[in-house]
């Protein structure tokens, strides 16, 4: 049996994100690894196209991967404190990753993000409900 809860990181909160990916996708260590990629794929002989196809599954990666900070930013401490009381050490870190990186958001007109957490008990749920 699963319990979803569904919760909204608000729409300040996501610009404040994507302009943050927008940012590092732009400039600095990212447009520099960037740059040394097509490069290195220059050199490597790939297509131009196939190059293009590379650069952008590395960004949908990357963005992701900074979206799951988001999200364990936003509701890290009330799954925490869902998990920690009826698991032990190991079990709750492994389940509070689980919910992080399973977690389901999608963007809302507004740009806030609404995000379904999937959470194995209801007592897990309804705590984790109670802490936001």
């Amino acid at each position: 049996m699963s319990i979803t809860v569904q919760k909204t990181i608000p729409a300040a909160r996501m610009r404040q994100f994507h302009q943050m990916v927008d940012r590092w996708l732009a400039e600095g260590p990212i447009k520099l690894a960037t740059n040394a990629t097509i490069t290195a794929l220059d050199n490597a002989g790939i297509p131009k196209a196939e190059q293009t196809a590379i650069i952008e599954d590395r960004d949908i990666i990357m963005k992701h991967n900074m979206r799951l900070g988001v999200i364990s930013e936003v509701f890290a401490a009330a799954i925490e404190k869902s998990v920690n009381s009826s698991r032990s050490e190991n079990d709750a870190r492994d389940e509070i990753a689980r919910l992080i990186v399973t977690a389901i958001g999608i963007r809302q007109g507004d740009d806030s993000e609404l995000v379904t957490f999937t959470f194995a008990t209801q007592s897990e749920a309804d705590a984790f409900d109670a802490a936001i």
